[in-house]
């Protein structure tokens, strides 16, 4: 088709641009179909010389798909029905779209195959193309019922076209937890409805404290009733059971539902109560804390379960305040001692120190006289503060007597005026020491005033603060150790000689 600037259209179509002259070559299509899809080239030629120019463009008429085609695989018996645990294996195509469609998977609203891109097949015969896209999926028992949808949306579509198919899963009644029921007056109709999750439909039967209510009759006594199970969709069953007259004895009874098909069956225990219902997070303990106590024989109502749950609560608070008070020493458990024993824990060592000044105690407990008695010291000075250990071994060997001198050394700093503060704690245990009456701030106590020699003296020595006129570097510190040995005079050993 030859066309030129100024010539009237044919069958809608004309040139378009600012003229040859200008080297622009252009086509206006008024209507577009779809014979026009194909390769547009156009020639120019110049006046004075035999040349021509050429150049191609490729124009794609959109062309909307065939509906979407949906396969599946077959179940285990060879149907499109199938078992929980089964997979399932699903293509969605869309032929002779123009360009390709785009194709998606969906299970209800959830879409599947999304892992996958969808294939594209191109026909080089007609310029249609077949779009493909693959989707599995381990099937559960939820999936009963639902749609599978193929659908297909491509630029020639107003809107997306699909293919539908619903799943058909068996599975057996599906387990659920003790269901309980609330809310029911004495006196009045009690109705107790059951939802049964099953495929296909199960057969139904009731058990009231052993006595069997087959479905859509009543019990010996026509007080009870059972209703023929309704289909609410999906797999899902409603069954249900009318009281005539509810009896303080019947929410005692224990109910059972039984429901059994070709997959399998399971038992549903059923508890009722006149208790209201519990609302919130409280309701499951409460239906936990009901159960264990009916399963005794007691039915309690919400605010008895609300009384047992706070005194719980205020008891598990009250221990753990008296375990916090009695590790930490506060309140009742506070004491005022100010000196330990010697084996008295770490925790109990803060209250060694007293104050700066404290007088001098000596405690003086005197023993038996042994003639055979020998004397063995042992000095060990260690750098944490223990210095002498004497042993005395006696003779007939009944007791043996520590002599133990312990020192613990601790001194404060002050931060600001850099002043120390030394505290000296001396134990001093002597054996066959004699305590001289003249001794300063010393307190004697003899047990027994009859016996002059094997003396054992406690001595406890604080030293008062020393102040000085100016601070004293951290570096300028020392410690001074110091060995305590006692000796018997020999004008005392040549008296013991004699008497003996």
């Amino acid at each position: 088709m030859v066309l030129s600037k100024g010539q009237p259209s044919e069958d809608g179509i004309e040139y378009y641009g600012e003229g040859t002259e200008a080297g622009q070559c252009g086509v206006h299509i008024a209507k577009i179909k779809e014979s026009h899809d194909g390769i547009f080239k156009c020639t120019l030629t110049t006046t004075e010389r035999r040349a021509e120019a050429q150049a191609s463009t490729r124009i794609i008429v959109a062309k909307p798909p065939h509906n979407p085609e949906l396969h599946a695989s077959p179940g285990s018996d060879g149907r499109n029905i199938y078992r929980k645990g089964e997979k399932l294996e699903v293509s969605c195509s869309a032929p002779a779209g123009r360009p390709a469609a785009n194709v998606s998977l969906f299970l209800d609203d959830e879409p599947i195959g999304n892992e996958e891109r969808p294939t594209i097949y191109d026909s080089n015969l007609d310029d249609n193309s077949l779009a493909v896209q693959n989707a599995s999926r381990s099937l559960d028992w939820t999936d009963n019922g639902k749609i599978l949808r193929c659908v297909a949306s491509h630029i020639a579509l107003d809107r997306p076209k699909e293919t539908t198919m619903q799943l058909q899963v068996f599975y057996p009644p599906q387990p659920q937890p003790t269901i309980e029921r609330f809310g029911y007056v004495v006196g009045h109709q009690g109705i107790v409805n059951v939802t049964v999750y099953a495929n296909p439909r199960p057969h139904f039967k009731w058990r009231v404290n052993n006595e069997m209510i087959t479905e859509g009759n009543p019990d010996e006594s026509n007080r009870l009733e059972t209703s023929t199970a309704v289909d609410l969709g999906r797999g899902a069953w409603s069954v249900i059971l009318t009281i005539d007259s509810v009896q303080k004895s019947d929410t005692e009874k224990d109910y059972i539902l039984e429901a059994r098909n070709d997959e399998g069956a399971y038992e549903y225990r059923i508890i009722l109560s006149t208790a209201t219902e519990p609302a919130g997070p409280f309701g499951h303990f409460y239906g936990k804390l009901s159960e264990h106590m009916h399963a005794l024989g007691v039915d309690l109502d919400a605010g008895s379960i609300i009384g047992i749950v706070v005194g719980t609560l205020v008891l598990l608070l009250i221990v753990f305040i008296l375990i916090f008070a009695r590790a930490t020493g506060r309140w009742c458990f506070a004491g005022n001692t100010t000196s330990r024993n010697l084996g008295e824990s770490k925790s109990h060592r803060i209250q060694d120190f007293a104050d700066p000044a404290a007088s001098v105690s000596l405690l003086r407990f005197e023993k038996s006289k042994s003639a055979d008695e020998t004397d063995r010291r042992r000095s060990d000075t260690e750098s944490a503060g223990r210095y002498s250990r004497t042993e005395v071994d006696g003779s007939r060997g009944e007791r043996k007597s520590r002599i133990s001198l312990s020192h613990l050394f601790k001194r404060n700093k002050d931060k600001v005026s850099g002043a120390d503060t030394d505290t000296v704690r001396t134990v001093v245990t002597v054996d066959d020491e004699k305590l001289q009456p003249g001794m300063p701030g010393a307190q004697e106590t003899k047990l027994n005033p009859t016996t002059g020699e094997g003396a054992i003296v406690y001595a406890e020595l604080d030293l008062k603060q020393q102040q000085q006129s100016v601070p004293r570097r951290l570096n300028e510190d020392k410690t001074e150790y110091a060995e305590i040995l006692y000796t018997k005079p020999a004008t005392e050993e040549q008296q013991q000689t004699p008497n003996e």
